[in-house]
C-alpha cells in the first residue's frame, strides 16, 4: 500500500479549483438531466475537486456513472493518474448548476479520499484496510465507516469530516474552522492538533495526545487513561460523557 500524501491532495485539489476561476468560461445547465457511464481504470485513492457529490459504493472498479445536466457532463474530467481516480471540472471552465451532480464510484479497496471545494463524498461501504486517510481543502464534506488500523483525517478550511467504525490509531489535524466528528469511531490512540477554530471529536479508550493553538478544542468520549495537552490560546482536551 503507497504511502498517502494528504498536503500534496490538498493542494492539487485547491489549484484545479482555482483554475477553474481564474480566465474562466461560464457554462450554465441546461436543466435536463441524463445518466452517463464512463470507464476508468483501477485505483485506490479517490480525488474530487469541484461543488458537486460523489457517492462511493460497494462494486467492481472500472466504471462510474455521472448524473447531470448533459451540457455540462463534457465538462467533468474523470482520470485515474498515480493510482489515485481524479473527478474535476475542465480547467478554466466555470459551471453553474441548474441540477444536482453526482459520480457515483463502485469501490473494492481504496486507501485515501481527498476533497477540494465546496462539494461532498459519502461512502455507502465501510473503508478497510492497515492505513486509510481522509483529506479537505475547503468547505466541502466528508462521510465515511471505516474499519483500519490507522485512520489519518486532515482538514484545511471549513469542511468537516465524518467518520464512524473502528480503529487502532486516529490521526486528526485541523487548520481552520473545519471540525473532525468521530464520536462513532473508537480508537485506542488519538493524535490530534488544531490550528484555528475547529473542533475534533472522538471516542478513546487509551491515550490521547493533543497540540492546540487556538480557539479550537479536542472532545472525547470513553475512558482514555493518559491525556497530553499543548495549547495556546482558549482550545483545551475536554471529556464528554
Amino acid at each position: 500500500m503507497r504511502k498517502l500524501l494528504f498536503t500534496l491532495l490538498i493542494f492539487n485539489c485547491a489549484t484545479v479549483l482555482s483554475q477553474s476561476w481564474w480566465g474562466s468560461s461560464s457554462v450554465k445547465g441546461n436543466g435536463n438531466v441524463v445518466t452517463e457511464k464512463r470507464s476508468v481504470g483501477s485505483f485506490d485513492e479517490v480525488s474530487l475537486s469541484g461543488s458537486f457529490d460523489v457517492v462511493l459504493i460497494d462494486g467492481k472498479e472500472g466504471e462510474i456513472t455521472l448524473e447531470g445536466e448533459e451540457n455540462l457532463l463534457p465538462y467533468i474530467i474523470t482520470e485515474v493518474k498515480g493510482g489515485t481516480l481524479k473527478i474535476k471540472v475542465k480547467k478554466n471552465t466555470n459551471l453553474k448548476f441548474r441540477k444536482k451532480l453526482t459520480v457515483i464510484v463502485p469501490f473494492e479497496d481504496i486507501n485515501g479520499v481527498a476533497l477540494g471545494g465546496s462539494g461532498s463524498i459519502i461512502s455507502k461501504k465501510v473503508i478497510k484496510g492497515n492505513e486509510v486517510g481522509f483529506a479537505i481543502g475547503g468547505s466541502g464534506n466528508i462521510k465515511a465507516a471505516v474499519s483500519a488500523e490507522n485512520v489519518k483525517a486532515s482538514i484545511g478550511g471549513s469542511g468537516n469530516i465524518d467518520l464512524k467504525g473502528k480503529s487502532d490509531k486516529l490521526k486528526c489535524s485541523v487548520a481552520g474552522s473545519g471540525n473532525v466528528r468521530a464520536y462513532n469511531l473508537t480508537v485506542t490512540s488519538l493524535r490530534a492538533s488544531v490550528a484555528g477554530s475547529g473542533d475534533i471529536e472522538a471516542t478513546v479508550t487509551e491515550r490521547i495526545k493533543a497540540s492546540i493553538a487556538g480557539s479550537g478544542s479536542v472532545y472525547y468520549k470513553g475512558n482514555a487513561k493518559f491525556v497530553d495537552t499543548s495549547s495556546v490560546g482558549s482550545g483545551d482536551v475536554i471529556k464528554r460523557d
